[in-house]
């Protein structure tokens, strides 16, 4: 209990402080403290998760191998962050969630560099550490894998505090969960999530792409939700074939 405690509380207390202590001190934007909490705990995160891969006798950590899956984990986020949008889009979840708009300004207002390299690259890391290096894997250690996803994935949607940016990190936080476990590294969910966040930050800044996201014709969202569920599914059946046909042939 006490070691479920340490994986799974302490992190995001030890994350949330930091960004708290930072956004209220240096008076930083809340998507620049979060951003720079990413980068001092991302290496405190990464130690803990290096002694408990040794734990588990596993080497290295986090493994560069990917065993030629790079391209379609790349598409495989960028279409699950389509089909997550369109939900949310589809079933009103903006409009039913007071604290989305201002969770929406704080993260969009800045200037579109420095959303990239925050919300695109930084802030990846250390969610990818907490959430699956070190909830998921722990819980993975002790229950089977749907379980450990959908709890994983319920923390990591919980975490971000509003409805519409829970149900869509809930839908990427199954996928990276089920990556992390058939990949084996903890490379392949980090760049899914870069993927995923990178698209989903051109569509909001971006005119053509933004108002097909905002379509009311449900014709154009239904066909954009069976598509882009077709596409990860394709990827997700490549990605699984390659890394066991690797497996067979080693």
């Amino acid at each position: 209990m006490i070691s479920i405690i340490l994986h799974l509380i302490l992190p995001m207390f030890f994350y949330t402080t930091i960004t708290t202590i930072l956004f209220l001190c240096l008076n930083l934007g809340a998507l620049e403290a979060t951003a720079m909490s990413a980068l001092l705990v991302s290496p405190v995160l990464y130690y803990f998760y290096f002694r408990d891969q040794e734990d588990r006798g596993v080497t290295p950590a986090v493994s560069l191998k990917l065993h030629g899956c790079l391209a379609y984990i790349l598409v495989f986020g960028a279409a699950l962050c389509v089909f997550g949008n369109v939900i949310v889009k589809a079933f009103g979840l903006a409009e039913m969630s007071a604290s989305y708009e201002e969770a929406a300004k704080f993260l969009y207002s800045p200037p579109f560099p420095v959303q990239l390299l925050a919300s695109g690259l930084m802030i990846p890391i250390a969610e990818e550490l907490i959430f699956r290096g070190m909830v998921f894997a722990s819980l993975r250690d002790r229950l089977p894998f749907l379980p450990s996803a959908f709890l994983s994935a319920l923390l990591f949607g919980l975490f971000h505090g509003n409805l519409p940016q829970g149900v869509y990190a809930f839908l990427i936080g199954m996928a990276v969960a089920w990556l992390y476990e058939v990949c084996r590294t903890l490379l392949a969910p980090y760049l899914f999530h870069v993927s995923a966040n990178l698209l989903s930050l051109c569509v909001v800044n971006t005119a053509f792409p933004g108002s097909l996201f905002n379509s009311e014709n449900r014709t154009v969202m239904a066909v954009m939700a069976a598509a882009s569920a077709a596409v990860s599914a394709v990827c997700a059946i490549r990605i699984y074939w390659k890394i066991n046909l690797k497996e067979d042939i080693v």
